[in-house]
């Protein structure tokens, strides 16, 4: 995945993990996430952006850092 995809990734999964701004646990919130994602993204997508945040080539928001692990 080029940094353009990367980053793109990064920037839908933020923009899912706003939807469910809410919700006012994060544990539940972050379960919801990781199920959208799992259901519409891609094996490869998920495992892209799991390893660029754990290179520290992307920063996600504390939200975006719960759901990570939950989709590896």
């Amino acid at each position: 995945m080029s940094h353009h995809e990367r980053d793109h990734a990064l920037q839908m999964l933020e923009q899912i993990c706003a939807n469910y701004c809410w919700e006012k646990d994060s544990a539940v919130a972050a379960a919801a996430v990781a199920s959208h994602i799992k259901r519409f993204w891609t094996p490869a997508m998920r495992r892209t952006l799991c390893s660029a945040v754990e290179a520290g080539e992307v920063s996600p928001s504390e939200l975006a850092g719960r759901v990570v692990p939950l989709i590896a």
